[in-house]
C-alpha cells in the first residue's frame, strides 16, 4: 500500500472518528475542507401536527448534522419571499438548502431537487441535483442522528405546546417548562435571578421560538435588535438561541447595574428591569427623575406605577430628557410578565 494512500486513510479515520467540536478542527486543515452551507428555513407559517416549534427543532437538527457532516450552516429565515422564489434560488446555487415543509405542493412539481429523509415534524430538506453538497453523505448522517437518542430526546423538548396559563390551570409539574431550560437556567444564574422569571420574560417576548420577528426587526427568543446583539454579544446572530440569550443576559445585567441603586429589593430591581428591557432605560430613569423631583415615592414598581401617568403631561415633563413617556405598553408587559411567573412557578420542574 502506497504511503500517501495510507496518510490519507489516516485523515479520514480523523476526521470521522473524532468528537463533533474536533472535526471541525480537523477539517479546516484536511484535503478535504470545510464546507459552509447556506440554509434558509421556510417554515414560519407551519404548524406540524407532531412538533409545536418546527423552525427550533430543524435548526437543532441541522447544527448536530452539520458536525457529522463537516459542514457548516449558515442558517436564516425566508422572510418575505415566496417559497417558489428560494426554490428559484437553490437552483440557481444563490443558497444551498432549504428546509419546507413536505406537504409543500410547490415542491413536487419540480424535477431538479433532492429530499432529504421526512423529519419528525414532517419537514424536508431540500437541495438542487446539482448541488455541491456532497448531498448522499449528508443525507446519510441525516438518516443516522434521527436514530440516535440525541434526535429522540430533541422531540420530547421540541414536541409539547407550552402554554403556561393553560399548563398552570392543570396544576402539576411538567418535564420541561420550555425547548430551553438548560440555557434559560445557565442565564439566570448569571443574571442571579429565579430561571423562572426569565423563563417568562422569554415567553412574553418571543413564546419561545427562535424564528419570532417584530415590525421593527427584532429577533430571536428576547427580540434583539441587531446592534443590541452585536453591542452586548459581538456577533449579529440572533437566530440561534444561545447567542441571542448571552446577548440579552449582558443588556438585562447592564440595566440590572443601572438600576440598582434606585429599587429597594432584589424583587423591585427585576420589575425596573423588565421597564426599561421594554421602553428603554431612558424613560425609566426619567420616570425615577420625576417622582424624584416631586418629593414622591419612586422605590418599587407600584410607585412608578402610579408616577407614569404623570409622564403623559406634555407640560409637567417637559424639562425630562425623553419628554411625554405614555407607558400603557411597559406597564402592560411587567405586570404579564409577572403573572406568567406565577404560571411558571406552578408548572416549572
Amino acid at each position: 500500500m502506497r504511503p500517501a494512500f495510507i496518510k490519507i486513510l489516516c485523515i479520514v479515520a480523523l476526521v470521522f472518528l473524532a468528537p463533533p467540536h474536533c472535526q471541525k478542527y480537523f477539517a479546516e486543515d484536511n484535503p478535504f475542507g470545510m464546507q459552509i452551507a447556506r440554509c434558509v428555513l421556510l417554515l414560519d407559517d407551519y404548524r406540524s401536527n407532531r412538533i409545536s416549534y418546527s423552525t427550533g427543532f430543524n435548526y437543532e437538527v441541522l447544527r448536530a448534522v452539520g458536525d457529522r457532516s463537516l459542514v457548516d450552516f449558515e442558517i436564516t429565515l425566508g422572510d418575505g419571499y415566496s417559497h417558489e422564489y428560494w426554490l428559484d434560488a437553490l437552483t440557481a446555487g444563490e443558497v444551498d438548502m432549504l428546509v419546507m415543509p413536505a406537504a409543500d405542493t410547490c415542491i413536487h412539481r419540480r424535477t431538479d431537487l433532492k429530499f432529504s429523509p421526512l423529519m419528525a415534524d414532517g419537514a424536508v430538506w431540500v437541495t438542487s441535483v446539482s448541488s455541491r453538497l456532497a448531498v448522499n453523505s449528508l443525507y446519510l448522517n441525516i438518516s443516522r442522528i434521527k436514530n440516535s437518542s440525541y434526535y429522540k430526546a430533541l422531540q420530547e423538548r421540541f414536541e409539547p405546546k407550552y402554554e403556561p396559563y393553560s399548563r398552570a390551570a392543570r396544576g402539576y409539574k411538567y418535564k420541561y417548562a420550555s425547548p430551553y431550560d438548560s440555557l434559560i437556567k445557565d442565564a439566570a444564574k448569571e443574571l442571579g435571578w429565579d430561571w423562572r422569571m426569565l423563563a417568562a420574560l422569554i415567553w412574553q417576548e418571543s413564546m419561545f421560538r427562535i424564528e419570532a420577528h417584530s415590525k421593527r426587526g427584532a429577533l430571536g427568543l428576547l427580540q434583539l435588535m441587531e446592534q443590541t446583539a452585536i453591542a452586548y454579544n459581538g456577533s449579529p446572530e440572533r437566530l440561534e438561541p444561545e447567542s441571542n440569550l448571552a446577548a440579552g443576559t449582558k443588556y438585562l445585567k447592564k440595566l440590572q447595574r443601572m438600576f440598582a441603586a434606585d429599587a429597594s429589593t432584589p424583587e423591585e430591581l427585576v420589575h425596573f428591569v423588565l421597564a426599561a428591557f421594554n421602553a428603554g432605560e431612558g424613560r425609566i430613569k426619567d420616570c425615577i427623575q420625576y417622582a424624584a423631583s416631586k418629593g414622591l415615592p419612586h422605590s418599587t414598581w407600584a410607585d412608578l406605577k402610579r408616577v407614569i401617568p404623570m409622564m403623559r403631561d406634555t407640560v409637567a415633563v417637559d424639562s425630562l430628557r425623553l419628554g411625554v413617556f405614555k407607558g400603557v405598553e411597559t406597564i402592560a408587559h411587567v405586570d404579564r410578565t409577572d403573572s406568567l411567573y406565577r404560571a411558571f412557578c406552578i408548572i416549572a420542574p
